[in-house]
């Protein structure tokens, strides 16, 4: 992976490529990031530029043989070390089993969030950890010397699970380390680590994206659409992966349901209620998740609409009508409550609920927020 790919972070890129150019590359970096963001892309493009035969213009040239086996996450002095949920068979090797899912991991979602890893390696209901055993192993294979490439790299994403015996053995090596090797730690809660660990890594902070990063690398992967683009990232809320679920999912027609369910609730239609109530039980859960974040964003834009600052929203022309409708009978009460009742239906959805029966309930308690005598058109 290139530095070319990530969208910003010019002054971070720079000072990473500079550092590594001049020899002054801290043995142990911290890259600490948001959940869903480009820090583990970050310390991806960082480890193969660290091993590129010919970089140039602060970045790696992509073409060597080294740039070429980094990009297939198959170099040989770049090693990975990263959260597993411990198996039944007790003797088994959880890390080595799942490396290869872990590098069509990196392949295809650099940008994947916890929850993401688990469904695609498939823990189910167990809780991924980093545990002693791997941390062990990953440091016996680090004294030996480097194949190919100028570093030996131990890349280790979501450090936080490391367990205390884990962390410690790690700390032994992070104080004496090996010559000429690299520890490349992605955390997304650093806070959780040992503060000895932390005290003996240089930290490189990866900002949550803002929203022109997230639209630019959108618009890479999916062409030209701005007006869906926009409302994508919008929805986000900083979330590569939940913008790129947002992109691909199909034609659901959030506005014209989100604009019904409205109609419905002012108007006190419970008979209305128990239909809807009866569609969005066929959404499926995420799908339910999903737009009723999606109601929750547009609620906070109708409102903002009515404050008269609807000048700073990114929206859609098609809706914008409508929100400026929604937010003249929206005063802070109103949306207040709106709000209360998205986000404790979202609460109850998520913990797998009756999704008939928390749309109706929310729809009840959306109705209820309605008292003033404007019409929805």
């Amino acid at each position: 992976m290139k530095f070319a790919e990530i969208p910003g972070y010019d002054s971070i890129k720079d000072k990473l490529t500079k550092a590594a150019g001049s020899g002054q590359v801290a043995h142990a970096q911290l890259f600490a990031c948001t959940e869903g963001g480009f820090g583990l892309m970050m310390a991806l493009a960082y480890a193969q530029f660290l091993n590129c035969e010919n970089p140039a213009e602060g970045d790696s040239c992509g073409t060597c043989f080294s740039c070429v086996k980094s990009s297939k996450f198959i170099h040989p002095d770049i090693h990975y070390l990263f959260p597993v949920a411990k198996s039944k068979k007790a003797d088994s090797d959880e890390l080595a089993a799942l490396t290869p899912s872990f590098r069509n991991f990196l392949k295809d979602t650099p940008f994947g969030s916890g929850s993401d890893w688990a469904e695609t390696a498939g823990f189910e209901n167990r809780t991924p950890i980093i545990n002693v055993r791997a941390v062990r192993d990953a440091i016996q294979g680090l004294q030996l010397k480097a194949f190919e490439g100028r570093y030996k790299i131990q890349l280790i994403w979501q450090p936080e699970t490391l367990r205390a015996e884990g962390a410690n053995s790690l700390l032994k090596i992070l104080e004496e380390p090996p010559a000429k090797t690299v520890f490349i730690l992605v955390s997304r809660e650093p806070e959780n680590l040992l503060p000895t660990l932390i005290s003996r890594m240089q930290r490189v902070g990866i900002p949550i994206p803002v929203f022109e990063q997230i639209l630019d690398f959108l618009s890479l992967r999916f062409g030209e659409d701005p007006d869906r683009l926009k409302n994508a990232v919008s929805l986000s809320e900083g979330s590569i992966p939940e913008a790129i679920k947002l992109m691909e999912e199909k034609d659901d027609d959030y506005h014209r349901w989100y604009m019904e369910w409205l109609r419905a609730c002012f108007r006190q239609d419970t008979a209305r209620f128990l239909q809807l109530a009866e569609e969005f039980q066929e959404m499926g859960k995420e799908l339910q998740k999903t737009f009723l974040k999606y109601c929750m964003e547009k609620t906070r834009k109708a409102f903002i609409f009515s404050s008269g600052a609807g000048e700073i929203l990114h929206i859609q022309e098609t809706e914008k009508a409508d929100l400026e409708k929604i937010g003249k009978i929206l005063h802070s009460d109103i949306a207040d409550r709106m709000l209360s009742e998205l986000d404790k239906s979202w609460y109850h959805i998520d913990r797998n609920a009756s999704a008939r029966m928390v749309f109706f309930d929310c729809s009840m308690g959306m109705a209820s927020a309605f008292r003033l005598p404007n019409i929805l058109v």
